[in-house]
């Protein structure tokens, strides 16, 4: 018998009858419409004191599938969420109980909050935001500092604190208040262009008392050193005890003190001053500022080390001031020390 006949003969004699007989290519069935899901991107959200939040999420994309398309969402959109990462599963099922599933997760963190919202940044021109170029005028040595504090001292006679809108309290404020959306942050720029470490020392109380700050910002000695020109490390001794007596006094008021390192200055810059005596005092009063902050226990903000070898970009045109760049980075800086050791 033919080989054709025992098909016929076969199973699929049947398949062949249906279409048309033997010798027929048999219907190719319908295809199947596949289905499937697509679920949202992960999902964020914040909580208060890390309590559960209702976290209200997108549904997920679905595609193909026959009939009507059914999906659930576990936990569903509108659910509380705790604190953590939590995961959700998605499942679509069509009439002929097509299924397809997947899959995302909802972080929900705490909204991060600070300990102290109320800030003083005390010190001289760096904290009051003095950005200057040089004069023409050629005076040098002691001369030239005397006639640059008195330029000082009127400018600061003319505008009050926080004037400048590049200083690092501004800065500082606009960044904390980012971050800490929940809280009302404060920063008040209480420097004063050509004080010295001992005149503040004397005038803190009296700032302390009109403003209540929690957290004192301390930045301050440089002028004292350019006071003693040409031998400015003469004037460390007065600059540590002076810093000293106002770490005290804050911590003494319960608050959290942060002592920042003295700025580099820009050799043969029109306001190097440390410079005069070819030695860089700055750098010996740093050392021993650092060792204050330990022994204080207070957090140390090392503007020195940050600013060292950038002193081109972060330092204004008198070699002395910090340029806009360097104000941020000072803000930067007592960011990082404030989240560090205030957040909760």
């Amino acid at each position: 018998m033919p080989s054709s006949n025992l098909v016929c003969g076969s199973l699929v004699f049947l398949v062949a009858l249906a279409s048309g007989g033997c010798g027929k290519n048999p219907v190719t069935p319908t295809p199947v419409n596949v289905l499937s899901i697509s679920c949202p991107v992960a999902q964020n959200a914040q909580s208060l004191d890390a309590a559960p939040v209702i976290v209200t999420y997108p549904g997920p994309t679905v595609s193909g599938g026959s009939g009507v398309v059914s999906t659930t969402c576990t936990p569903t959109t509108g659910s509380r969420f705790p604190a953590g990462t939590s995961n959700v599963t998605c499942t679509a099922q069509d009439d002929k109980k097509q299924t397809a599933s997947c899959g995302f997760q909802v972080t929900v963190t705490r909204v991060p909050r600070l300990s102290a919202t109320r800030f003083v940044a005390f010190g001289d021109s760096m904290t009051e935001g003095f950005v200057q170029v040089c004069r023409t005028t050629t005076l040098t040595g002691l001369d030239a500092v005397l006639e640059d504090m008195a330029f000082l001292s009127r400018v600061s006679e003319l505008r009050p604190p926080g004037f400048s809108a590049v200083s690092y309290p501004v800065k500082l404020q606009a960044a904390l208040a980012a971050r800490y959306a929940a809280q009302s942050i404060t920063v008040i720029n209480e420097g004063n262009g050509g004080e010295t470490a001992a005149a503040g020392a004397l005038d803190l109380p009296r700032v302390l008392n009109n403003d209540t700050p929690q957290a004192l910002l301390l930045l301050e000695g440089i002028n004292d050193i350019h006071a003693g020109t040409p031998t400015q490390a003469s004037a460390i001794p007065t600059v540590l005890s002076s810093l000293r007596t106002m770490v005290q006094e804050g911590k003494r008021r319960g608050m959290t003190v942060f002592l920042g390192t003295l700025l580099p200055q820009r050799k043969g810059a029109c306001r190097g001053y440390d410079w005069d005596d070819n030695i860089e005092d700055v750098l010996a009063a740093n050392t021993q500022i650092r060792s204050l902050a330990s022994s204080e226990g207070v957090p140390l903000v090392d503007m020195y080390q940050a600013f060292s070898g950038q002193v081109d970009t972060l330092l204004g045109a008198d070699g002395l001031h910090p340029s806009e760049a360097g104000y941020q980075k000072m803000a930067d800086l007592f960011y990082a020390a404030i989240t560090q050791r205030l957040e909760q």
